[in-house]
């Protein structure tokens, strides 16, 4: 490889961990969750009693819940980081309830950096996740995500003049993110969010 073609190489890496850094960094999004409180999900009405048995979820029901609640649980732990990002703070936010660990350390050390800079990010990331491992036999529940982020809606604002910041046009904005996540108590929680320099 030429000098010239490892520069290009290393400038481009060097863009996309810039762009992760305060985009991945922002990686949060969807739409408003409940977690701010909503109306309370309806109760399900009673139904008539039967004499036979109820029959015990199979395995395949029990790992269809578990995925739909995991799902759940990122979209909010998303939903939770937009919205610290967008006024610069976790304060009255919930996202310690869904992050812990390095994604709770990796969303704090982005604030800080934004806070830094004196910006915010406004708008919202596209995802596209997908449960790519699910392992519910272990004592603490384990799972990990593939995601698709697209954070071109998703943009770094100066706090002052409110005006968007310029990003370099060869940063990737869609790319893959490989995500950890644990069920602590009946709450799955995510660990680690590791975005990659892959297009998706």
């Amino acid at each position: 490889m030429t000098r010239h073609a490892q520069s290009s190489t290393a400038v481009r890496r060097r863009n996309f961990v810039a762009a992760v850094g305060v985009l991945a960094a922002l990686g949060s999004l969807t739409a408003c969750s409940d977690s701010d409180g909503g109306e309370s999900p309806e109760k399900p009405r009673a139904t008539a009693t039967s004499s036979k048995p109820a029959a015990s979820p199979s395995p395949s029901d029990a790992s269809d819940g578990a995925k739909g609640e995991l799902l759940a649980a990122y979209r909010s732990y998303w939903n939770e980081k937009t919205t610290a990002y967008a006024k610069g703070s976790m304060s009255g936010t919930k996202l310690k309830t869904y992050a812990k660990g390095n994604a709770l350390g990796m969303a704090q050390a982005d604030l800080v950096r934004l806070k830094s800079a004196g910006q915010i990010i406004k708008g919202k990331p596209d995802l596209a996740p997908k449960v790519s491992r699910l392992d519910l036999g272990k004592k603490v529940p384990f799972a990990q995500i593939t995601d698709c982020v697209d954070v071109a809606e998703w943009k770094p604002i100066d706090r002052k003049t409110r005006e968007e910041i310029v990003l370099p046009k060869e940063r990737r904005i869609k790319y893959v993110s490989r995500v950890t996540a644990e069920r602590w108590d009946k709450q799955w929680v995510i660990l680690e969010v590791k975005p990659e320099d892959k297009a998706c």
